[in-house]
């Protein structure tokens, strides 16, 4: 994994606020604090989540939550957890003695855990390989920490199929996952392209949807021909493409499609194909419409935490979930106008539920010189599900006498 993540579940409170806070020493982390949550008994719960981007100072630290109730007169709680990492890679090389009976060795190095039981489970596209014999060495100890790794064969055929191999770990009630595939030589490694959907933004409020294909990390701009085809044959006029040369002295290009929104909406394909000198042969990427149910979002604004009084600026949090698909577009609104400064939005993220839908919170800093005025603000959210206009639009200002 490239980060680790813990939370913090402070529960059964009441009244507010409550302080959660993270003793991580100097390590390069991130915190995201969730909006406070009303119980059906009605008491309250909240939650802190803790992201560190270094896997590697996982197993090296502890994490302190540190959580206050002023009150209650409850005196500090603190919760600690110790770090356990686990850093897995599939290395695939070729054993000349195995190689002579057609098979192909797959390598998996686990390094850096904490000792402990581990199962590993091969898979093959999915799927466990309990047919076939695979092996794992004696752990090596390393201070605290451990290393081990898995072997297991496979046909050459396999290999060349293109089938994708996992190495599963299982250790302390968690599964980690590396994989293993070969190279195809379809595509220079490293170079890589993407199709972008409109915006709901775009598609049904401004009323000027369009396509992106953004091709990354090419060494050089020279000879690049980007076309955009759709599956009706139908003509399509593009943008000229962009090109932006990058800090690592790589370029990438954009390139634009304006669309129909009605084509759009009734499922039309698009393909984005590009061709450039460093390519052996064409890269074709193809988008259309998201299949499945559609669900439209439901939408909460948060004022601001009351431990906030004090301070010069405040936050407003607009929770925004149980949709689907998890393309969405979010407008902060002061008093009906539109208000870009100071908000920020998170990515769609996948709910926990039986039906396939998303999740998004957006923040919004203000003034508190703007909140005492009474000032509305709105949080505005476009999405393909909802009714007539397509948005649904929730205000909040401070009530009088507080």
């Amino acid at each position: 994994p490239t980060s680790m993540s813990l939370g913090c579940l402070v529960t059964g409170y009441f009244p507010e606020p409550v302080t959660v806070t993270w003793d991580t020493g100097s390590l390069n982390v991130s915190t995201l604090d969730f909006p406070t949550a009303k119980l059906s008994s009605g008491l309250l719960a909240r939650t802190s989540q803790l992201t560190v981007s270094d896997p590697g100072e996982w197993a090296r630290k502890s994490f302190t939550c540190s959580v206050g109730h002023a009150p209650s007169s409850t005196s500090q709680v603190n919760k600690t957890v110790q770090g356990n990492s686990r850093d897995f890679s599939n290395v695939p090389s070729w054993d000349g003695e195995d190689q002579s009976r057609g098979q192909h060795p797959l390598y998996c190095l686990i390094s850096g855990y904490t000792p402990s039981d581990l199962v590993v489970t091969w898979l093959k596209d999915g799927k466990p390989l309990f047919k076939t014999a695979s092996s794992i060495a004696p752990p090596t100890q390393e201070g605290k920490l451990a290393s081990t790794h898995s072997k297991i064969n496979i046909t050459q055929e396999d290999w060349m199929s293109e089938s994708t191999f996992t190495c599963q770990v299982t250790t302390h009630g968690f599964n980690f996952r590396a994989h293993a595939q070969k190279c195809t030589d379809d595509e220079p490694r490293g170079i890589s392209t993407y199709l972008i959907p409109p915006s709901p933004l775009d598609l049904y409020v401004r009323t000027a949807p369009k396509l992106t294909c953004l091709v990354v990390d090419l060494e050089s701009k020279e000879g690049v021909t980007v076309v955009w085809t759709r599956d009706s044959q139908k003509p399509v006029t593009s943008d000229p493409w962009k090109a932006n040369k990058q800090l690592n002295a790589t370029f990438s290009i954009v390139s634009t499609l304006p669309v129909d929104a009605k084509d759009w909406i009734d499922g039309e394909t698009y393909r984005c194909t590009v061709t450039h000198p460093e390519l052996p042969k064409p890269i074709i990427r193809s988008i259309t419409k998201a299949p499945g149910k559609r669900m439209p979002p439901e939408v909460y604004v948060f004022l601001p935490p009351e431990e906030q009084g004090g301070q010069d600026k405040l936050t407003l949090t607009c929770l925004i979930q149980n949709f689907f698909p998890g393309d969405i577009s979010v407008q902060w609104l002061r008093n009906g106008q539109i208000h870009n400064d100071q908000h920020s939005t998170t990515a769609p993220l996948k709910t926990n539920t039986s039906h396939p839908s998303f999740f998004i919170f957006s923040r919004l800093e203000i003034t508190l010189a703007d909140w005492a005025l009474n000032t509305k603000f709105t949080c505005r959210v476009v999405h393909e599900a909802l009714p007539g206009r397509r948005t649904l639009e929730k205000t909040v200002f401070k009530s009088p006498g507080k």
